[in-house]
């Protein structure tokens, strides 16, 4: 974890450390390095605080998005620039967080998915976007700013306000149309493989209010607990997927493909004889893919369900 101090240190050493190296114009190198050091030290107080503001719905003032992307831009090309992402992601990102779930943390019922609903809304059509926005010049990690803010909104605000004891105690038609798109994009977001308890937690949660719903842990009629179990166990190691070939199982086992020729053949021949009949069965859906797998609910209330 890092904080302001401990990016404020970096600089400095790396400041001394290069100051050592000259001999006349060492000093004249520290001073620069003094400089340099103070104004990267004010790009990241900015970022900080347009950052925080953003949470307390405080609008961005007028040019404001372009400084900030700036600022980020300076830092990355800085010596402490692989700090940057570790910065956000475990500070402000989890205060940020935590902002959004003060303004719901005591309520119960339909006041309490009133208030989510509203806080999810905000959350999706302004906070995330400007996130993006600001922090775009990045480079991009194992977790991608989108996703990394949509797990720890899910982590973070939905499961950490007692919404479980809420859903088991209002009907279904009283559920707003919003909590029911916020369960399935963030069902959309993955962990890692297998899934996590956090995402168990939230198909199980999303299978309260869909109904039927497919999820990754079996078929769900309306209940918690799915009328068709699969063969999968949610991890609490979270392990990132970087190619969907992790995904692919032996269709008769449900173990990972086999190695043998005998049966390798087999299957490539299977699958171009059928026209790939389960691959698109078993490939994950990952952040950004075109295809999204999804529930089907005929009732018309979903219609106001927006993607």
């Amino acid at each position: 974890r890092h904080s302001l101090a401990d990016i404020a240190d970096a600089w400095k050493g790396l400041s001394i450390n290069n100051a050592r190296r000259g001999s006349m114009t060492s000093c004249r190198m520290s001073v620069g390095n003094a400089l340099d050091c103070a104004a990267r030290h004010e790009f990241l107080e900015s970022i900080q605080v347009a950052i925080v503001q953003l949470f307390q719905k405080k609008p961005l003032q007028e040019c404001e998005l372009v400084q900030i992307q700036d600022s980020v831009r300076n830092l990355v090309e800085s010596e402490a620039g692989p700090l940057i992402y570790d910065f956000f992601k475990d500070k402000l990102l989890k205060k940020g967080m935590v902002i959004l779930r003060e303004f719901m943390k005591n309520d119960l019922g339909l006041v309490l998915l009133k208030k989510m609903s509203d806080q999810w809304n905000y959350f999706y059509t302004q906070i995330l976007p400007t996130l993006q926005a600001m922090l775009y010049p990045l480079p991009n990690k194992d977790v991608s700013i989108r996703k990394v803010t949509m797990l720890e909104f899910r982590d973070v605000v939905v499961l950490k306000v007692g919404i479980e004891d809420t859903l088991n105690s209002v009907a279904r038609e009283d559920v707003p149309t919003q909590i029911i798109q916020m369960f399935l994009v963030l069902q959309g977001i993955h962990d890692g493989f297998p899934p996590s308890e956090n995402y168990a937690r939230l198909e199980r949660l999303a299978a309260k209010v869909i109904n039927p719903y497919l999820g990754f842990f079996g078929f769900y009629e309306g209940s918690s607990k799915p009328t068709i179990e699969s063969s999968l166990k949610p991890t609490t190691k979270v392990k990132h997927l970087e190619k969907t070939e992790a995904y692919e199982l032996d269709i008769k086992t449900n173990r990972p493909k086999s190695t043998n020729p005998l049966v390798t053949k087999s299957l490539h021949h299977h699958r171009h004889a059928h026209g790939h009949l389960f691959s698109h069965i078993l490939e994950p859906l990952v952040e950004q893919d075109t295809v999204r797998r999804h529930s089907i609910d005929t009732s018309p209330r979903m219609s106001a369900v927006g993607s």
